[in-house]
């Protein structure tokens, strides 16, 4: 067999919700046996257990769980094993695993098929109970070839980072099998992060994850099986059970997805800005109320009459304003070139732009389309802060895939603005990399041709810490303004424009960078 293709184009698989008793290894590996069997007998190929499924999760140090840590191989694998080979399928399945040779103890997962161990993964980034006995994995993101199609495992608080998954991707995954101890208020149907990092990656992604709770740990159940594009099958909201669905490769829709990657603009992926906090490193600015308008318009065209129309609208918003920190975000603009060049109808907008700024006090946001190039500005009362031209989007060998230098964040008396044009905020990348800038606020200027899923902006902000404000043109768009647990408007809902006050008070944990300060740069390698 080629290693590089898979004998089955299409398969059985299973998500087993399965819930652990603490430190009972023996009845739960009996337990899961029973549920492996069953679901081999169905005809899963590739069967899916939660993370630390042998063990139960939530131990209070090294010592209460040194009973129940084994080896891979070992106990819970040889088990499985024979039920492996007796049905010819594959199981992943998450266990606290002791090195021999070291004696440190990670939150790991392994792939178990006909023929023995596949292999296995460290967690790589830990959750709240993990550290206090386990180690970080520091052995990257293996992808393993097997009959059924190329895996990588990840490991709950893994998919919270875009990293994990897209390097996955990168190094030719098919599927994603996903042990977690999901946790949250209740029991709920499958993440919409898990859906997003099968999205953003085109690949298929199998989630097993527990539904009952652990010394105060609520986990949420909704295992499930969801496609490349982000959407869910069959899922069990409570409750143990098996959850199947088919598994269609397809892996030039997973080419499509990356062949739009810039590497050269991803450099800042693999800094670490927040390992001390910001005032030890950069100056702050001091944290001031602001507001921020999302401008939704009828008109996208910049011709010399829609200045007129812009100034009337923006005069309606100002009404409502109660601070002199304003900014507002416009979507992306189609300027026309009715005569003369078309640089001189660029500068004479970006002129408008200022004038506009002066007359609200205020700093004003907006992408500028031409036949030649887009470009994202931020104009204030003083001028031009500063522009970039779209990274992504052009063909790899096109001239204008060379015009741009990066990604741009530029500093505002109240905040840091980073600016994206709609087709640059398609990519998880981009956002990082404005957050890895210092981006308080993350603007996108869209258009009414993309689809807006803002589901995916809201999680990207939230991962990023950062506000969203997008921008879209009015009906049937609809735009966002985002800060988690906080603000979450969209048009339609209340209003054709989205305006909103930001205290310090509300912005104090976005601007604390607590995802940032929990990466793990140094693995992240493959995405450059």
């Amino acid at each position: 067999m080629d290693r590089t293709e898979s004998i089955f184009s299409s398969f059985k698989a299973a998500a087993v919700q399965f819930n652990p008793i603490l430190g009972d290894v023996e009845n739960n590996r009996h337990r899961m046996t029973d549920m492996l069997i069953e679901a081999a007998i169905q005809g899963a190929k590739l069967i899916v257990f939660p993370e630390m499924a042998s063990s139960g999760y939530v131990w209070n140090d090294r010592k209460e769980i040194s009973p129940y840590v084994e080896t891979i191989p070992g106990p819970t694998t040889d088990t499985l094993f024979s039920i492996t080979q007796k049905y010819q399928c594959y199981v992943a399945i998450g266990l606290p695993e002791v090195d021999p040779s070291t004696g440190a103890y990670y939150n790991s997962a392994v792939l178990i098929g006909p023929e023995g161990i596949v292999g296995s993964y460290r967690k790589t980034h830990l959750f709240a109970a993990d550290p206090r006995w386990a180690r970080e994995g520091n052995d990257g993101i293996p992808v393993f070839e097997t009959e059924i199609g190329r895996i990588a495992l990840l490991i709950c608080m893994d998919a919270m980072y875009f990293e994990p998954s897209r390097i996955a991707a990168l190094q030719g995954a098919d599927i994603i099998a996903f042990p977690t101890n999901w946790v949250g208020a209740s029991n709920n149907p499958p993440s919409k992060t898990w859906c997003l990092r099968a999205k953003e990656n085109g690949l298929f992604w199998i989630a097993s994850n527990r539904s009952d709770t652990e010394r105060g740990a609520q986990f949420t159940g909704g295992s499930g099986i969801i496609n490349p594009n982000g959407d869910v099958g069959h899922f069990l909201l409570d409750g143990e059970g098996i959850i199947y669905g088919e598994v269609n490769l397809d892996r030039q829709a997973r080419q499509r997805l990356l062949e739009n990657r810039r590497t050269y603009a991803y450099q800042e992926l693999l800094l670490q800005p927040y390992l001390w906090n910001e005032g030890q490193t950069r100056s702050i600015i001091e944290p001031l109320p602001y507001e921020i308008v999302v401008c939704t318009m009828r008109q996208t065209q910049w011709k010399d009459s829609f200045f007129h129309e812009l100034q009337s609208d923006l005069e309606l918003a100002t009404g409502q304003l109660s601070t002199k920190n304003r900014l507002f975000v416009l979507p992306e603009l189609e300027v026309l070139c009715d005569s003369g060049s078309l640089e001189g109808m660029e500068a004479k907008v970006f002129i408008q732009l200022q004038q506009l700024s002066v007359m609200f006090d205020g700093y004003i946001v907006a992408t500028l389309r031409n036949s030649l190039r887009t470009i994202a500005v931020l104009v204030g009362p003083e001028g031009t802060i500063g522009s970039y031209e779209q990274v992504h989007g052009y063909s790899a060998d096109s001239k204008m895939s060379n015009y741009s230098e990066g990604f741009r964040t530029f500093e505002l008396p109240f905040g840091r603005v980073g600016l994206l044009t709609e087709m640059d905020a398609e990519l998880p990348e981009s956002y990082r990399i404005l957050a890895k800038q210092g981006a308080d606020i993350i603007a996108i200027s869209g258009t009414s041709e993309m689809s807006g899923n803002l589901w995916m902006k809201r999680i990207r902000a939230f991962e990023n810490d950062a506000v969203l404000a997008y921008a879209k043109p009015f009906t049937p768009s609809v735009s966002l303004l985002f800060l988690h647990r906080q603000v979450n408007l969209e048009t339609g809902q209340a209003a054709e424009w989205l305006i909103q006050r930001f205290e310090p008070e509300m912005t104090a944990a976005a601007r604390r960078r607590d995802f940032m300060k929990r990466s793990k740069t140094h693995l992240y390698d493959l995405l450059i």
